[in-house]
């Protein structure tokens, strides 16, 4: 069998595929209550990951709000994940954008500052 990159490629569109093709619906009670319970936070955290950071933090803070312990908001996917669930996931979506951002942020920094001091510069000079 030959390493084709096109084909594990298709595989692994198709596996992606699979996997988001899947329904969201409990699995059977066969499984071990940790696999359980661990396949329902990984599909916790998919469905807050497509509803959005901005979205779910609205969500939260509503809910928050209103005393509620239980985060319905994707109740259609048959997930009810815990408010500190999503509390966890919010408080690491939220290093996650920051780290992502950091570095975009300290360039614009060290533009701005050699601008300044270009123009500091040039002001000296021409009086």
């Amino acid at each position: 069998m030959r390493n084709d990159p096109l084909a594990n490629s298709r595989h692994q569109q198709e596996a992606g595929r699979d996997v988001q093709a899947r329904p969201l619906t409990p699995e059977s009670d066969d499984l071990p209550l940790i696999l359980a319970r661990a396949e329902e936070e990984a599909r916790s955290r998919l469905a807050l990951s497509r509803m959005g950071y901005f979205k779910v933090r609205s969500a939260y803070l509503r809910y928050k709000r209103d005393g509620k312990e239980t985060f319905h908001a994707f109740g259609a996917e048959h997930l009810w994940p815990t408010m500190e669930f999503v509390r966890d996931w919010l408080r690491q979506e939220r290093r996650r954008l920051i780290v992502q951002s950091r570095p975009v942020f300290l360039v614009s920094l060290l533009a701005t500052l050699v601008v300044g001091l270009a123009f500091l510069g040039a002001m000296a000079l021409f009086g």
